[in-house]
């Protein structure tokens, strides 16, 4: 969480290489829980094919709720990236790659990013930026750069966060975190102006003047979540409240990025989010 103060006077990540059945060993070793290698293959079983064990994997995280897993064929099996909402969804994807018969590779990324987390990286994906990167990629896409390359703040630090546009047109930045709260650092009204230029950086969390916002790191502490969206028009007011409950908030970008988002979307929206960790010391 963070605390915003006025101006100046005042990832669980769980993944690895998996070669074939060893592979599988190394999952569950680094992840929630632990489980046997898979029986070695008999002589006379036909090898799977990498299409079939896909089949498995994206049926199994159709299942899933509030999760956003890309897999993708390669030379010798799967890469399945991206992430899921809960441990035990987590845990649900790595029984299916357990049962998977040996022979198929799998290189797995995939992180636990708890609701609203792992909503607001479902409404990046819808509007076809980069999920989860603070560096940039693409040429319409804001980059973001942080006061701690980490990522990773302690209580009592400041959060600051540079935006650099792709593209120009109007702003959004929320402050997401797993509490439940949404964050608006523009706009807002102290910060109605939400316009950009593409190329010119803007910081959010410096005091330059006296109605510029600090943000302090705060307990709850643990995962949070940085969204930031360029769009053609301005998708709110800026006079809505500065902290708001994420369900409603969440609800209301989907929806407004829909009214946004034409069949060619192409220099309608960009958008970036990055994964920050906030800890106690």
């Amino acid at each position: 969480m963070i605390r915003v103060l006025s101006g100046p006077s005042l990832p669980r990540l769980w993944g690895a290489r998996l070669p074939a059945a060893a592979g599988i060993a190394c999952l569950l070793t680094v992840g929630v829980s632990q489980a046997q290698s898979p029986p070695a293959a008999a002589v006379d079983t036909p090898r799977p094919t990498a299409a079939e064990a896909r089949g498995q994997v994206d049926a199994a995280v159709g299942r899933l709720t509030c999760a956003g897993v890309e897999t993708t064929e390669t030379a010798k099996g799967l890469r399945i990236a991206g992430y899921v909402g809960s441990v035990e969804d987590a845990g649900v994807l790595k029984a299916v790659l357990t049962a998977l018969p040996p022979g198929i590779d799998l290189d797995v990324r995939v992180a636990v990013r708890p609701w609203p987390l792992c909503e607001g990286l479902g409404i990046a994906g819808l509007a076809g930026g980069p999920k989860e990167s603070p560096e940039g990629q693409g040429s319409d896409a804001p980059t973001l750069g942080f006061n701690r390359p980490s990522l990773v703040y302690r209580k009592g630090e400041t959060l600051e966060v540079t935006v650099t546009a792709g593209m120009p047109g109007h702003l959004t930045v929320d402050y997401i975190d797993t509490d439940g709260s949404v964050i608006h650092m523009v706009p807002m009204r102290l910060r109605r102006d939400d316009r950009v230029e593409a190329g010119r950086p803007v910081t959010l969390g410096v005091a330059k003047s006296a109605t510029d916002r600090i943000y302090t790191i705060a307990p709850p502490f643990g995962p949070a979540m940085i969204l930031a969206l360029v769009t053609r028009d301005p998708l709110f007011p800026a006079d809505r409240e500065e902290v708001e409950p994420a369900g409603p908030y969440l609800a209301g970008l989907r929806a407004a990025l829909a009214a946004a988002l034409p069949a060619d979307a192409k220099g309608t929206v960009a958008v970036r989010s990055a994964v920050l960790t906030t800890v106690a010391e």
